[in-house]
């Protein structure tokens, strides 16, 4: 076993040992209520570990569909994700660090900070509907420019950004209004900034996902610390979540990453965020429509994506974005 490997089994062990010390503060919570979070917990922390976004894409959804409240699963996404993006960045670092566009970090930190800040302090959003089509929309609206950018077959040469002037104000809005969303629906601001790398600087798509992941992570604890001090976090569904974001943001995440490439991760994202719109778009009911209007704007949309889904996966592998750039450490010069 090699020192790294040794690092990550010391961290499982102590999480551990503090998990089960406050086992009987939770028993309740967790052995009625919560005791599919670890299940739960290794899906979202995977997905937020190898794409570009965060655990939110899957806990929104599925806690809201549970009947719990949508702020209180933005206010627990945070908290996780400040947890389980945490350790998938110090997990990242041990691969590789030159994953990670430390240049850009403090500057995007910045923006989001005060985006996160607005988002929660100054103009929350506490409608569960408005929350929900925010959400659905956003993702909907990402599916689409990954689906194009796949079929065009985009190349990704860059992995570094001139901090000029324009380049700075343009990384600090976008992470200001990063930041802003993160703070009405939990994730946000690592979506945008990776679109931002790859489709407008053409940044590697590796070093895209993971400084996304690191920069999603820090957020999370701003914006954990503000709903402390402003709202509430919910400590039980965070406490039985992390046994299985523990596992996924030390160990599985990056082995899944790795194997499966960049591109394949990409699609994967994608199909997440196609499932999650059109079920939120058959069951929502922020935006007033007959039953038979949405059917038949329910089946364009099945048609539209199943199209899109077909032209993809007849391309073959090789293919399709030759040069996107993946997680093996010899890749990033």
């Amino acid at each position: 076993m090699n020192r790294t490997n040794r690092l990550l089994y010391m961290v499982a062990a102590l999480v551990g040992l503090v998990w089960l010390f406050f086992f009987p503060h939770f028993r309740q919570a967790f052995l009625k209520q919560f005791y599919f979070m670890p299940f739960l917990g290794v899906v979202a922390a995977t997905v937020a570990n190898t794409t570009p976004a965060a655990a939110g894409i899957v806990y929104f959804p599925v806690l809201t569909r549970l009947s719990i409240d949508p702020a209180t699963a933005v206010q627990f996404s945070l908290i996780i994700q400040a947890y389980g993006m945490g350790l998938g960045s110090f997990k990242w670092f041990l691969f590789n660090k030159k994953l990670f566009m430390v240049k850009l970090l403090p500057l995007c930190f910045l923006g989001g900070t005060i985006g996160i800040v607005i988002g929660i302090v100054f103009v929350p959003i506490d409608t569960p509907e408005i929350l929900t089509l925010i959400f659905n929309s956003i993702g909907f609206i990402f599916t689409q420019i990954i689906f194009f950018s796949i079929l065009l077959k985009r190349t990704y040469p860059n992995f570094t950004i001139d901090l000029n002037r324009s380049n700075v104000i343009v990384l600090f809005v976008f992470s200001l209004v990063g930041g802003i969303i993160s703070g009405w629906i939990g994730f946000g601001i690592d979506t945008i900034f990776y679109f931002l790398l790859t489709f407008w600087y053409r940044i590697n798509p590796a070093m895209a996902i993971v400084t996304s992941i690191s920069l999603m992570a820090a957020l999370s604890v701003v914006g954990t610390v503000l709903n402390l001090v402003f709202n509430s976090v919910p400590l039980a569904l965070w406490y039985s979540a992390v046994p299985g974001v523990t596992l996924a943001g030390l160990f599985l995440a990056s082995y899944f990453a790795v194997r499966l490439g960049a591109r394949n991760i990409l699609v994967l994202f994608a199909f997440l965020l196609t499932v999650d719109f059109l079920m939120a778009f058959w069951t929502q009911n922020t935006v007033p429509m007959s039953h038979t209007f949405r059917m038949i704007l329910t089946y364009l949309i099945v048609g539209y994506l199943l199209v899109i889904h077909v032209k993809i996966f007849k391309q073959s592998y090789k293919d399709v974005n030759k040069e996107l750039g993946e997680f093996q450490p010899n890749d990033i010069r």
